[in-house]
């Protein structure tokens, strides 16, 4: 048996908006296991990945996903991954504009006031164009929402992996770079910003640089593992789950956290898991006696995160709303009521706290 939560307009609102917007069915986001890197790619960032150029396009993963000023986030070879669980948006860290912090003096990345030529193309946000290759690949292959704007004119620069000199551009995102010698569909390609990053500005957290041993460790150190309420002697586990376009579906014998739209715990959006009632003493048969004042506890790795109970009500299945982003970090559980009927939701809101003080 499956309990189905009906999307409704949560689901059309989703269609509606860009490629950042989750999209994903269940068999998407699946964990992947990269053993050229030693590292995995999954859930938000795996439907990202794949939606929007893959290998070519962004590279191998470098990391693992990790929390970095509270967001996680993946680097890759050519890019760092970042999901808004605010705004349930995947994006592209503006690793460009890092890498040109040091270069503002150049010719290059001094704005122009118009058009340089007449098949270029004048960005007015920037003060920059685009042209030839380097416009026909921004166009073709993710334009604004995966490289960002221009912030420099083409120019000559001598790459940092073999010392030649190349045709580059920089963008807010990434570089591109000219390689006349390689075959015509793969002449223009992204700089290893992500790489580069990594080794000469902002270094990963260890835990997220050791490398794994299998696709399903993916996410493991960021997402919630286990749910306890003490006072209802609840404790379950749960797992990653995504949605089939017109429902969602809960696993019969563990709860869900809902990876396309769910925040993570420790940094912003809506932290959705909803489970099963009816199953003696497993799973969330007790969360109907949840009263305000509860402390719930998530297992995020070997850590836990403590909430309160803020909120209780009860909705009919249309009322989707309760899964949308939130501005602030917010857990919501869900489960179906009465029992024997299951025709409405129970949902019990619950905002983080500070853990207790050993005694």
């Amino acid at each position: 048996m499956r309990i189905r939560f009906l999307l409704g307009s949560l689901l059309l609102l989703t269609l509606l908006l860009n490629t950042g917007r989750v999209q994903a069915a269940s068999v998407n986001g699946a964990p992947l296991f990269f053993p050229e890197t030693g590292h995995t790619l999954a859930y938000n960032f795996r439907d990202f990945w794949e939606q929007n150029g893959g290998l070519d396009i962004f590279g191998y993963p470098i990391t693992e996903v990790y929390l970095e000023n509270d967001r996680p986030v993946q680097y890759f070879e050519r890019a760092r991954l970042e999901w808004f669980g605010d705004l349930a948006l995947t994006q592209g860290g503006l690793l460009g504009r890092w890498a040109a912090t040091e270069k503002q003096a150049l010719s290059a990345f001094k704005p122009v006031k118009s058009s340089t030529g007449p098949t270029a193309t004048f960005f007015p946000e920037t003060g920059h164009t685009l042209d030839n290759g380097f416009q026909n690949f921004w166009q073709m292959r993710g334009s604004l929402a995966i490289f960002g704007f221009p912030i420099s004119e083409e120019f000559q620069e001598q790459n940092a992996t073999d010392g030649q000199l190349y045709t580059v551009q920089y963008f807010e995102r990434v570089r591109f770079e000219y390689h006349p010698a390689n075959p015509l569909e793969y002449q223009v390609q992204l700089g290893q910003l992500g790489s580069q990053y990594l080794e000469k500005l902002h270094p990963a957290p260890v835990t997220a640089l050791l490398k794994a041993t299998q696709a399903n460790t993916a996410w493991d150190n960021i997402r919630p593992t286990n749910i306890k309420i003490p006072r209802l002697r609840l404790d379950t586990d749960v797992v990653e789950g995504g949605f089939s376009f017109d429902v969602w579906d809960v696993p019969r014998f563990t709860a869900v956290h809902y990876w396309p739209v769910s925040g993570f715990p420790g940094s912003g959006g809506n932290i959705v898991i909803a489970g099963h009632a009816g199953f003696v003493n497993t799973i969330f048969d007790h969360l109907p006696q949840a009263v305000l004042g509860d402390e719930i506890i998530l297992m995020v790795g070997n850590k836990e995160k403590h909430y309160k109970v803020t909120e209780i009500m009860t909705l009919l299945p249309e009322d989707n709303w309760i899964m949308n982003p939130t501005d602030g970090e917010t857990l919501t559980l869900i489960t179906c009521v009465p029992p024997g009927v299951y025709n409405h939701r129970l949902v019990v809101r619950a905002l983080p706290i500070a853990p207790p003080t050993p005694a």
